[in-house]
């Protein structure tokens, strides 16, 4: 499996030459922060889509394959 990540290397050049100010640092954050919520909501939403489709099948399997009690 490959992992990437940034790395920023001041003798290399890839290292960012401006700074940013706090109030950038802040609404990128709040950027993040909405990006997290949003994510969070459709992680639910499908989380829910699962459960339905795994009582679909579920119903489906035993309307073809009804189990039947041994005769014991």
């Amino acid at each position: 499996m490959k992992c990437f990540f940034d790395a920023h290397v001041k003798s290399k050049g890839s290292f960012p030459e401006q700074e940013i100010t706090e109030e950038q640092f802040f609404e990128q954050f709040a950027a993040l922060e909405e990006g997290l919520a949003v994510l969070q909501t459709h992680m639910q939403g499908m989380s829910e889509h699962v459960k339905l489709f795994g009582n679909l099948t579920r119903q489906m399997r035993r309307s073809i394959c009804p189990a039947t009690p041994s005769r014991r």
